[in-house]
């Protein structure tokens, strides 16, 4: 596992929950993967097709977070808490920030949602580490530079 050099907000300007802050311990770096719409439209005596792109595009990401609690109780009702909070997601404004930036900058989805939310218990560390998988889908990125 590695540390994060991100902080992930979800709903900045209401009920603001962290979803990923800065030093938790994450599975693998954030790979975010952009999707557009595309039609294919095939042209009668054309040598190749055409191409149509839409106006949408969707990016999707998954983020994985080990956490450790005191004992093995309190780390399966973390699991479980998890559920409640993720089911009860909606789609909302989601921010991204990057550790060393003080300035005050941060980029952000307009909409984004917990599509999977998988949490599971490790029984092969000496610690009661427990972790959370969530994919995210989300739309609208735009950077907000520094005030």
């Amino acid at each position: 596992m590695i540390s994060s050099n991100f902080k992930l907000t979800y709903d900045p300007a209401g009920s603001a929950t962290v979803i990923l802050n800065y030093g938790d311990r994450i599975g693998d770096e954030l790979e975010p993967a952009l999707a557009k719409t595309v039609e294919v439209v095939t042209l009668v005596d054309a040598d190749a097709p055409f191409i149509r792109i839409g106006k949408n595009a969707v990016t999707t990401f998954s983020v994985i977070v080990a956490t450790d609690k005191t004992t093995d109780k309190e780390a399966r009702a973390a699991m479980l808490d998890s559920i409640i909070a993720a089911q009860a997601a909606t789609k909302k404004p989601l921010r991204i920030e990057i550790n060393g930036y003080a300035d005050g900058r941060y980029w952000q989805f307009s909409n984004a949602t917990i599509i999977t939310h998988k949490p599971k218990r490790y029984l092969s560390t000496p610690a009661a580490r427990w972790q959370r998988t969530m994919d995210i889908v989300a739309t609208g990125l735009t950077y907000s530079p520094p005030p």
